[in-house]
């Protein structure tokens, strides 16, 4: 494995599995050093892996007219790691006959791979970053630690979001951040409920309360908005570039499980994360990977429509959990 020239990661999905597989990029760099280490994403993740010390090259799938058959038919990897399998990725590796092919024992394409690790990711025994690290692990039989790779802060996209901040009349890094939706990802709390906690949080402590989410999601930020005086709606208005710069001066973000919340979790910002309790959607696989965070989740309960049902998680227990971070900093 040390003698191997290019290694490649590939992963094409969100912003928040991004986050949770560059450490395992960090991972083969650190025992691979004299290896270039490739990873294969959207262009749309491209500001979570700018200027990134674990990364040699990145190949966006989108720049390619035939996706990853031009990218793996036109660079000879001598490794695949594959923490997201989808077939026809596994079927390029195997075809362009890629010396090792990392992945998972329990699909029914498994068989393309030629090192299988033998994790049931639905059970949640580790959390996502933790079962990503442990296909490096798998191969170099190591135990590796699992680490988050901070994103860079552009500073085109820092001032930006500064000056937005200015002009909304927030300065001095005051405020806390409530992103509301989870871009279709994940059950999500009512946003009634997450202006109903903003109040009182805003009432507490006298931070400026910043809303934030995709366009599509302006109207259940403004649903927020309505409940908490002062509050400044900036749905739509960062790209993630700006997005970065903006929770990186955050006191604390609230979100659902996506990816934002995985982008504080990285640039160590405290983190409130709200969580079902099914072990393949909970925050025991999902959940923010920071010593500087805490979960919600609905009361357990036998019943499974209970045990995920979001409306169940009293408003009480996130402003309590919010000051406690708040208060710890």
């Amino acid at each position: 494995m040390k003698s191997f020239q290019k290694i490649c990661v590939i992963r094409t999905d969100r912003i928040g599995d991004m986050i949770l597989t560059l450490p395992m990029c960090k991972a083969l760099k650190e025992n691979c050093p004299g290896s270039q280490i490739n990873l294969i994403a959207k262009r749309y993740v491209e500001p979570l892996v700018e200027n990134d010390l674990f990364t040699d090259k990145v190949l966006y799938i989108d720049d390619y007219e035939g996706g990853i058959k031009d990218i793996l038919g036109n660079n000879k990897f001598d490794a695949a790691f594959f923490p997201r399998p989808r077939f026809n990725e596994c079927l390029s590796a195997f075809i362009n006959k890629i010396p090792l092919r990392v992945g998972t024992a329990y699909r029914y394409y498994s068989m393309l791979f030629n090192h299988k690790v033998y994790d049931h990711r639905k059970t949640a025994e580790f959390h996502e970053a933790e079962y990503n690290t442990r296909l490096v692990e798998s191969v170099f039989g190591i135990n590796i630690k699992t680490e988050l790779v901070k994103p860079y802060i552009n500073p085109d996209s820092y001032k930006y979001a500064n000056d937005i901040m200015i002009r909304n009349g927030v300065c001095n890094k005051n405020y806390i951040i409530i992103h509301p939706g989870s871009g279709g990802s994940a059950y999500n709390w009512k946003p009634e409920n997450f202006g109903k906690a903003g109040k009182k949080l805003h009432e507490i402590t006298g931070l400026n309360i910043i809303i934030t989410g995709i366009q599509k999601e302006y109207g259940i930020c403004e649903i927020v908005k309505q409940q908490i005086k002062n509050s400044v709606n900036l749905c739509g208005q960062f790209d993630l570039r700006q997005m970065i710069s903006l929770i990186s001066d955050a006191k604390l973000l609230i979100a659902n499980s996506t990816g934002v919340l995985h982008i504080a979790s990285a640039l160590g910002i405290p983190v409130l994360g709200l969580y079902p309790n099914s072990a393949h959607l909970s925050a025991k696989r999902w959940g923010p990977y920071s010593m500087n965070s805490k979960v919600v989740s609905p009361p357990k309960s036998d019943n499974k429509q209970s045990n995920d049902n979001m409306e169940l998680i009293p408003i009480e227990d996130v402003v309590n959990n919010a000051l406690e971070l708040l208060n710890s900093h």
